[in-house]
């Protein structure tokens, strides 16, 4: 095709319209972003508190309604413009916020188990152990628990696609058919697993934003490896709630798994790691190790010393940093620009990069805005145990979740959960185990998460057998973590 010819055809193709909807929303977002800081103040709020709320709403608003991308960029411009910070302050804590630039890492270094097939072997391993012949519920459980650690180990959307993609051939080599019990189940429990196993490792999308956010405003850290263990524990409940579910409420068809040879459901050879796979898998391992170590060695072992000094940051970028210097065939293992192509998602990056510098601000004295927050509370929590404000807090979170971005409604509780605790001097740990694994919770909209999305886009799952399953898996979900809050929190924290 000639130039001439293919402008011709460019110029002929017609152009879509702005929605006019979408037009509202962005007017709104700008309205509520650079307009509310215009109202009086409420006292104690002062006139930045109420500027920061502007930016505060307006970005949310803008998560919710339109997208992530230019909502965050815009908010992190009127941070410049009414919120009080100098472009160089504003970017040292946006930008080069460590947990920003700690994420950005982490997006790479999934990419590469992506990458490498690794994924895929995960979940098949789990499920071809003999053991799990003939026993299609404990089968389903496995399967269930290898979705769990890659999401953990991934992100939700590409460990519900590997999930998927497994089942189909179960299904395929059983008899099941699109509509059936067993793979309508399957479908929603493959993201259900998926989407919370997410919050295991507390270095991922939502729980380092929400965790970050608190920390910004508080100063305050959680405990990560005591995390892991509630969320491990939480995880596994969840899973056999899912089962119990499935074999008392949603009753599918099971029979047909009993003569299942799980064997061949490895088509691709995927079983049979190559140097380079367990090469690479050995990294994934001294990454989890690595992170954990500082909380288990002595504090003067001299490896305890040199991993906390360089920060959980500096460990993923030390094993970044190594996987790229080692050459495979004239090649580096990890490839940084096509990895960098492939798995980070910008979104969320610049989701974290707004929360972090938004997030100390809205906490400084000088807004009123915690001041604000505890004289609102006072009626609504006072006398209320520091338990029961976790599990309503995390209820609100696995409500409003549903409707709103997952790190957006986290963030949108932070402030509530440190005027709480300044307020009645409770600790935050389990506030916070509640609220992000609330925050995981989110199945019932496609506007709920990404794997929602997904979700409601898959053929073999209606939107009537969705909302048939979604509202008891989540209530049922609520109730386990809110048991082992109760049951283990005090234990471990």
């Amino acid at each position: 095709m000639t130039q001439s010819s293919a402008s011709a055809a460019g110029a002929a193709a017609p152009k879509k319209a702005v929605s006019p909807l979408y037009l509202v929303h962005a007017a709104v977002c700008l309205i509520i972003m650079f307009g509310f800081g215009q109202l009086p103040p409420f006292e104690p709020l002062t006139p930045l508190g109420m500027n920061l709320i502007g930016i505060f709403l307006g970005v949310l608003y803008g998560w919710i309604f339109i997208e992530i991308v230019w909502p965050s960029l815009l908010g992190l411009l009127a941070l410049m413009l009414i919120g009080g910070m100098k472009p160089v302050q504003l970017l040292n804590k946006s930008f080069g916020d460590p947990m920003v630039q700690m994420m950005f890492f982490i997006f790479v270094f999934c990419a590469t188990i992506n990458y490498y097939g690794l994924s895929r072997f995960i979940s098949l391993w789990f499920i071809t152990r003999k053991c799990l012949a003939g026993r299609p519920w404990l089968f389903t459980y496995v399967f269930m628990g290898s979705i769990f650690i890659l999401g953990a180990l991934t992100s939700a959307s590409p460990a519900a696609i590997i999930g998927w993609s497994i089942l189909y051939g179960v299904c395929d080599a059983c008899g099941y058919k699109k509509g059936e019990g067993y793979p309508t189940m399957m479908v929603f429990g493959i993201v259900f697993a998926a989407q919370v196993g997410m919050s295991i490792i507390p270095f991922k999308q939502v729980p380092l934003t929400v965790l970050g956010a608190y920390e910004n405003m508080s100063g305050v850290s959680i405990d990560y490896a005591s995390y892991m263990i509630l969320a491990v524990a939480i995880c596994a409940l969840c899973s056999g709630a899912f089962i119990l579910l499935g074999k008392y409420i949603f009753r599918p068809d099971m029979s047909k798994l009993l003569k299942l040879e799980a064997e061949k459901l490895d088509t691709e050879g995927s079983l049979n790691l190559n140097k380079v796979q367990k090469t690479v898998l050995v990294f994934l391992f001294l990454l989890v190790l690595l992170l954990l170590a500082p909380n288990f060695l002595p504090k003067g072992f001299f490896v305890t010393k040199f991993l906390r000094s360089i920060g959980n940051t500096g460990i993923v970028i030390l094993l970044v940093t190594v996987m790229a210097a080692i050459k495979v065939d004239g090649k580096p293992l990890l490839n940084f620009k096509a990895m960098v192509d492939s798995g980070v998602t910008w979104g969320i990056i610049l989701l974290l990069a707004i929360v972090q510098p938004l997030a100390a601000a809205m906490a400084h004295t000088d807004s009123g805005i915690t001041a604000f927050l505890m004289n609102a509370m006072e009626p609504i929590f006072s006398g209320s145990t520091p338990m029961t404000f976790a599990i309503i807090i995390g209820f609100v979170a696995t409500a409003l979740t549903q409707v709103m971005n997952n790190g957006a409604t986290g963030i949108a509780l932070m402030p509530i959960v440190l005027s709480y605790c300044q307020a009645s001097g409770a600790s935050p740990d389990l506030a916070l185990v509640m609220v992000v694994m609330g925050c995981h919770f989110a199945f019932l909209t496609p506007a709920a998460s990404a794997s929602a999305a997904l979700l409601h886009g898959n053929e073999w799952a209606s939107a009537s057998s969705i909302w048939r399953t979604a509202p008891v898996v989540v209530l049922v979900s609520w109730l386990a973590t809110a048991l082992v809050v109760v049951t283990l929190g005090a234990v471990v924290f």
